[in-house]
């Protein structure tokens, strides 16, 4: 049978068919780090169109040939066809890591058409000038049209930046309004040559990301960074910075989606007053993480709970690192109903509360009704997690990481916890806890008092599993064994299936099994040796 293409269709098969020897081309050639400024020498390598018709041989009609002249076809396909080729392969190259940044001036480089073509829609083609490691920034700037500029030296960078590189970045901020994005690992040579320019408005900007490459003496920006006013900028990540002036440049970002601020030295304090303050203008943001360095010391404000709070009706995900004072602070001045993950990491401390952390989370859609709790405890610290769902657990909703040494702290550290979160527990169906790596000092703690872990069996009211894995056994099965009369019915009363996984105990659970067969709510023992996640029994 002869399939053949229709005109059109062969014709934007074979453009296609061009633009991706150009690029795969590319992917073979060994070039420099900054594609803008290409060798002549290297451009050679690129055969224009019309090189590329003169040496092709013509095919005959034959399977899926096209019945028309490739040769003349392609000054046939509009503009617009062609845009559309050219769009979606920046689409693949933008959604690769290995071929970033796009290397659209190949195209520019094929014919005098696609080079009008490409430089007439630089909004739709996102055309950039992108410069990094090993990049002549001077040469370049003056032979290419008016594009915006992003300057990339992401980490992990060399020990320090080439004296050429950092010539290049100095020469670069000096056209501070067409930056678009500033991605620098800057050490604090770098910063006292161009600490005048960082200072200048940056309009354009949009990706702000710094990294202090001195972490023992982190770099400090002052308030007049960026001119003190950020309108367009939708993506600020900071590391090892210190920013106390931040809030003030907050209250101007109303383009922002995401702020990340990680490593955060004492010197970068702000407060959660002001810091929640300066996010009300923030109505786009989706994602905001905020890490400090030990000690974060901050005392919590004795006055009463503020009486109206900031809404983030966009924030979907939001992590915390630092005490549990400071965060207990802030999420009593913000709202954010459209949350989907929350991450939570405390430093150790000797006592801490986090009821307004407990209303914060009840105040989300998503995360105040978590079908299911798992519990993992280590030799370093206790991590609490809720899942929305009972039947995957690849990612949690809401994580809760307490660091704690001392294993005898471990239990009633969990008891103080699982009370400030009683509301949300209630409607658990799913409880899993594991130890892991099998502890010896757990295996040793038979003679724990059972009383403690049935206290933290008590707001799990609503559970139908319960899943013990590794070092935890033997103590559950002993503090569930004289659970017998009155009290098999009120220790987890909804309780239809355990699950002891990956451990032996010499502990019998028979009487309380008996107890719950006689109340009239019967509980199914299994013994496995695989992850719960991984296996399906008679029992489910």
């Amino acid at each position: 049978m002869d399939i053949r293409l229709s005109p059109a269709r062969a014709v934007i098969t074979t453009v296609k068919a061009i633009v991706r020897r150009i690029f795969s081309k590319a992917k073979r050639t060994r070039t420099p780090r900054d594609d803008r400024d290409v060798p002549e020498g290297r451009k050679k390598r690129i055969r224009p169109l019309s090189v590329l018709r003169k040496t092709r041989k013509p095919r005959k009609p034959s399977g899926t040939a096209s019945v028309v002249d490739r040769r003349t076809g392609i000054e046939m396909l509009p503009d617009e066809a062609l845009l559309e080729i050219f769009d979606f392969h920046r689409l693949v190259a933008q959604a690769d890591p290995s071929s970033r940044p796009w290397k659209w001036h190949r195209l520019a480089h094929v014919c005098q058409r696609w080079r009008f073509l490409v430089f007439a829609s630089p909004r739709r083609l996102d055309l950039q000038l992108v410069y990094t490691y090993n990049s002549p920034v001077r040469k370049t700037l003056d032979f290419w049209p008016d594009l915006p500029i992003a300057i990339s030296y992401p980490p992990p960078p060399p020990r320090r930046l080439a004296p050429e590189d950092e010539n290049n970045v100095i020469a670069a901020l000096k056209h501070s309004e067409r930056i678009c994005e500033l991605n620098l690992t800057i050490a604090k040579t770098l910063w006292s040559k161009s600490d005048e320019s960082m200072c200048a408005p940056f309009p354009a900007l949009e990706h702000l990301r710094l990294t202090s490459q001195d972490k023992i003496r982190p770099l400090a920006l002052p308030q007049q960074f960026l001119g003190g006013s950020i309108p367009q900028l939708r993506d600020i990540h900071l590391a090892s910075i210190a920013f106390p002036t931040l809030p003030m440049h907050l209250s101007t970002a109303k383009a922002l989606v995401s702020l990340q601020l990680e490593e955060i030295p004492n010197g970068g304090y702000f407060t959660p007053e002001e810091f929640a303050g300066s996010l009300s203008v923030t109505t786009q943001l989706e994602t905001l993480k905020i890490h400090f360095i030990p000690p974060n010391s901050h005392e919590r404000s004795i006055d009463a709970l503020p009486q109206s709070r900031v809404i983030l009706s966009a924030l979907i995900e939001f992590e915390f690192k630092g005490n549990s004072e400071y965060v207990e602070d802030l999420v009593s001045r913000i709202d954010a109903p459209a949350l989907e993950k929350v991450n939570i990491v405390f430093f150790e401390q000797p006592t801490f509360g986090i009821p307004r952390l407990s209303r914060f989370i009840g105040r989300t859609k998503e995360l105040r009704s978590p079908c299911h709790t798992s519990i993992h405890l280590s030799e370093d610290d206790i991590i609490v997690t809720h899942y929305s769902s009972c039947t995957s657990s690849a990612a949690g909703n809401f994580q809760l990481q307490i660091a704690c040494e001392e294993l005898d702290r471990q239990l009633p550290l969990l008891i103080h916890v699982s009370r400030q979160l009683s509301d949300l527990l209630s409607g658990v169906e799913r409880f899993s806890i594991e130890a892991f790596p099998l502890l010896s000092s757990w295996l040793e703690r038979e003679e724990m008092d059972s009383a403690q872990w049935l206290e933290l069996f008590r707001p799990f009211r609503g559970v139908k599993r319960f899943d013990v894995t590794g070092s935890l056994v033997q103590n559950i099965v002993s503090a569930l064994e004289p659970v017998t009369g009155e009290m098999a019915r009120i220790v987890l009363p909804a309780l239809h299936d355990l699950y002891l996984i990956d451990s032996q105990t010499s502990t019998s659970i028979d009487p309380f099994i008996a107890a719950r067969q006689l109340y009239g709510r019967p509980v199914s023992v299994h013994y496995e040796r695989e992850e719960p996640t991984d296996r399906k029994s008679e029992g489910d």
